[in-house]
């Protein structure tokens, strides 16, 4: 489980995850970092399979989520 949310009139993000979800977020942010890209976080109804719809609390989640690269 891995989800985002936005919460306290936008100016915090809340990341949720559980043991699974906070395996795949390290993944992602070392390929990130490795390939010195971007790369794209999606729930299952934008396509994608790496974020939940919602929240634990049942709270719509963030659809989309990208990292982007701005290193050396």
């Amino acid at each position: 489980m891995l989800s985002f949310h936005i919460s306290n009139e936008g100016r915090e993000i809340q990341i949720y995850c559980d043991e699974d979800g906070i395996a795949a977020l390290i993944k992602m942010l070392e390929r990130v970092r490795a390939d010195g890209n971007h790369l794209h976080f999606r729930t299952p109804s934008n396509g994608g399979r790496d974020l939940s719809e919602t929240t634990p609390w049942g709270q719509q989640a963030i659809g989309e989520v990208i990292i982007n690269w701005v290193g050396e």
